[in-house]
C-alpha cells in the first residue's frame, strides 16, 4: 500500500506537506504546481486517503512528558533544541502541544493521556512508567532513549556508533591512554529519579572498544554537572598513568574538566587533549576551543512530530526506530598529525 512518505519522496517534499495537501488544508501556502504534483502522484499511486481530521479544522492534540526539570532543560542546549524542533514541526503539522510536563510531578495523572491524540516522551523514564503510558495512549514517541522497546517509536542519535568512530580515529593517531568522563542515565518516574539506571551509550561503546583493543579502561562515572566534570578530571590527573586524551560525554562536563586542567598548570592540547559531545554554543568559545560531536537535535524534535503524524494518518501500529547521524567538529582541544580532522 502506498504511504504518504512514498509520495513525499517522489514529489521531493516533506511528509507533512503531502499530508496537508491531501487533506485540502486551505491555510497551507504552497505553489499550485507543487500541490498538483502531489495530488497527481497520489492518484497515480492509488493512494487511499484514510479518514482524518481536516488540517483547517480542529487540531490534533498531544502531551509532552519530559524527564528534565524546567531549569535543566533551559540550560541544556541539547534538550532545549529538541524542544524547539518539536514545536516548529508541530506548528507545520497542525498539531497543538496542550501540555509540556516536567518531572517529577506528583500531580500527573496517566488518565489525562486519554484526552489527547498522542504522547511524546523526552528523556529516560522507568519501564513501569512507560508501560502505564501505553495503557492510556498507544501513539507514543520517545526521544533520546538508550534502551529498545517493541511498542514505542524511538528517536535517538548515533552516539554509540560515533564513539566507536572517534576511538578508531584516536587509535589511528597513536593514542592508547584514552579516558572517558561519563555517567549512568538515571530513570525518572512521577515522584523523581528512581534507583534504576542504564548505561549511557558512550560509556558502553568505550568499555567494549577498550576491551577489544586490550587497552586499560580509565572511566570516571559522574553526574552531569560542571562540578562533576571538574572532580572527574581531578581524579584522572591524580592517576599514575595519566591519560593522553579524555572524552567527555557532554560539553558541560568538559567545561569542568578544563578548569581542573588549568589548575594543574597543564596546557590543552599540548599536555592533554579533550573531545566532547553535544557541540553546544560554549564549545567554540572556550580557550582553546573544544572539539565536540554535534547531534542533529532540532531534527530529532521534528522527527518525533512526523512519526506521530504518520501514526495519525496511516494508523500505523508497527513501532519504528529512527537514528539520526552526528558529526565531529574538531577544534583546538585536539589535533591530528595525519590531516584527518573531520569524520563524515
Amino acid at each position: 500500500m502506498t504511504s504518504i512518505r512514498e509520495i513525499a519522496r517522489k514529489a521531493g517534499v516533506s511528509p507533512a506537506t503531502v499530508s496537508r495537501v491531501l487533506n485540502r488544508d486551505k491555510t497551507f501556502s504552497i505553489k499550485d504546481s507543487t500541490r498538483q504534483k502531489v495530488l497527481n502522484l497520489a492518484k497515480s499511486l492509488h493512494y487511499e486517503l484514510k479518514p482524518n481530521r481536516p488540517s483547517n479544522g480542529p487540531k490534533r492534540k498531544i502531551i509532552v512528558l519530559c524527564a528534565l526539570s524546567v531549569e535543566t532543560l533551559n540550560r541544556d542546549l541539547y534538550f532545549s533544541d529538541i524542544k524547539k524542533g518539536l514545536y516548529k514541526e508541530a506548528d507545520i503539522s497542525h498539531i497543538t502541544v496542550v501540555n509540556f510536563i516536567h518531572f517529577p510531578d506528583s500531580q500527573f495523572r496517566f488518565s489525562d493521556l486519554k484526552k489527547v491524540d498522542g504522547v511524546i516522551v523526552i528523556g529516560t523514564f522507568t519501564s513501569n512508567f512507560l508501560e502505564h503510558i501505553s495503557k492510556y495512549n498507544t501513539n507514543v514517541v520517545i526521544i533520546n532513549e538508550p534502551r529498545d522497546f517493541e511498542k514505542f517509536d524511538l528517536i535517538r542519535n548515533n552516539y554509540y556508533s560515533y564513539t566507536n568512530k572517534i576511538l578508531d580515529l584516536l587509535f589511528k593517531r597513536n593514542f592508547y591512554k584514552i579516558a572517558l568522563i561519563g555517567g549512568a542515565v538515571n530513570q525518572m518516574d512521577c515522584l523523581g529519579l528512581s534507583e534504576e539506571s542504564c548505561i549511557d551509550p558512550r560509556s558502553r561503546a568505550y568499555r567494549n572498544w577498550m576491551k577489544s583493543h586490550d587497552l586499560p579502561i580509565q572511566e570516571i562515572a559522574t553526574d552531569w554537572t560542571l562540578e562533576a566534570g571538574f572532580n572527574a578530571m581531578e581524579k584522572l590527573l591524580s592517576m599514575k598513568n595519566t591519560p593522553e586524551i579524555v572524552i567527555a560525554s557532554s560539553d558541560l562536563l568538559a567545561v569542568g574538566a578544563y578548569r581542573a586542567i588549568h589548575l594543574h598548570q597543564l596546557k590543552i592540547p599540548d599536555d592533554i587533549q579533550l573531545i566532547s559531545f553535544n557541540n553546544s554554543e560554549v564549545a567554540s568559545y572556550l580557550v582553546p576551543s573544544l572539539s565536540s560531536i554535534s547531534a542533529p537535535t532540532l531534527e530529532m524534535g521534528e522527527a518525533a512530530i512526523r512519526l506521530l503524524n504518520d501514526r495519525f494518518i496511516n494508523q500505523r501500529t508497527q513501532a519504528w526506530q529512527v537514528v539520526l547521524p552526528s558529526k565531529f567538529i574538531e577544534r583546538e582541544s585536539s589535533y591530528s598529525k595525519f590531516n584527518d580532522s573531520y569524520l563524515s
